[in-house]
């Protein structure tokens, strides 16, 4: 079974390359280039990814790891951070699920030193990947906790309009959006840029820059990631960004990703100095104009985030869970697995949920 470490993600062998090919179809996350984004501008220096295929005739799946470093052992951990919308297996039509996840845990589980643990993140747990993973790593013997890591609000959208959205909103958010565009057009200080390409995409992510710099929000973890991010979307034409400018000061950004049918609203940022103008919900509303008349998708989401805010937009809620398997036969492992399950036994009492399927 190939095991890739440190790979190039865009010049895998054949074989290995033909299983991203598939796996894109279903999601922009699924990319060589966003994997490859990931090594260069999303981990620490010197992490080791490691890339496990199952690449057997009538099979076609893989799994993208990276070596975490750890004070309590030796941990593989899923290759993605808090820049990551979905993960998961990545699989050709009509693998053999089990017979390619098979392979894949037996080579982990044969390395030696011994990993004392696997931790899996950002899984879709309706796919069956999820279930399969679960079982077989129960049955591997490892202690296997389920963890929820994230929820993503959403909304269909297929053949839906804008006006026909809009009038699914609450009223408290249609009238603010129609009295502060009111407000504005009458004030002549608001100019509004769209970019989708590589055209001038320089001044569009310096300008994202700024509006972001002048936020409430904390700075990026790693600086690099969004503006290469950026880049890589337009050049598969998946990028949308929209851009306020109050009186010619970047005042407002939202960077989308759209693609095969799925909008994510990635980021969204807006200079607190105007506060008062409820940009955020002027270019929001303008957005999704935008993408429901031009890209027509199936769905628009918010990516990663439970916020409260996020209902009023997408009402409808899933969830992304995660995996964390502690190896017994180390003691690092059997000490993680012990607390984990004390950590099961206190969410249970609590009431809380267990698994994705509770």
């Amino acid at each position: 079974m190939p095991l890739y470490t440190n790979p190039d993600f865009r010049r895998l062998p054949n074989d290995a390359a033909d299983i991203f090919a598939h796996a894109l179809q279903h999601s922009f996350f699924s990319l060589p280039e966003w994997y490859e984004l990931m090594v260069r501008h999303g981990v620490d220096a010197g992490t080791e990814v490691r890339l496990y295929t199952d690449e057997r005739p009538g099979s076609g799946a893989a799994l993208c790891l990276q070596v975490a470093g750890s004070a309590t052992g030796r941990h593989l951990t899923s290759l993605v951070n808090a820049y990551g919308v979905e993960h998961g297996i990545l699989t050709k039509p009509g693998t053999d699920l089990e017979r390619g996840l098979t392979e894949i845990l037996a080579a982990i589980l044969a390395e030696r030193p011994a990993w004392d643990a696997l931790t899996l993140k950002e899984f879709d747990p309706g796919e069956l990947a999820y279930g399969a993973l679960v079982q077989l790593l129960r049955r591997a013997g490892l202690i296997v906790e389920c963890v929820f890591n994230t929820g993503t609000w959403y909304e269909n959208t297929e053949g839906l309009d804008f006006a026909a959205y809009l009038a699914a909103r609450p009223g408290q958010l249609r009238n603010t959006w129609s009295r502060k565009r009111r407000k504005l057009a009458r004030s002549g200080q608001l100019k509004t840029v769209f970019f989708a390409d590589g055209g001038l995409i320089d001044a569009a992510i310096r300008d994202y820059e700024a509006v972001y710099a002048a936020s409430w929000k904390p700075a990026e973890l790693f600086p690099s990631f969004i503006p290469a991010l950026i880049r890589m979307a337009a050049e598969r034409r998946a990028l949308r960004l929209g851009l306020y400018y109050i009186d010619g000061i970047p005042a407002a950004a939202q960077f989308w990703i759209v693609w095969r049918g799925r909008a994510v609203i990635y980021k969204l940022t807006h200079d607190s100095r105007f506060d008062s103008l409820s940009l955020g919900t002027l270019l929001t509303m303008e957005m999704i104009e935008r993408v429901l008349t031009e890209d027509r998708p199936a769905e628009i989401n918010f990516g990663r985030g439970d916020d409260p805010y996020k209902k009023m937009w997408l009402p409808k809620r899933r969830e992304r869970w995660g995996i964390t398997a502690a190896n017994p036969r180390t003691l690092p492992g059997i000490r993680l697995g012990l607390k984990r399950e004390a950590a099961k036994l206190y969410h249970w009492l609590r009431g809380e949920k267990l698994s994705p399927h509770l």
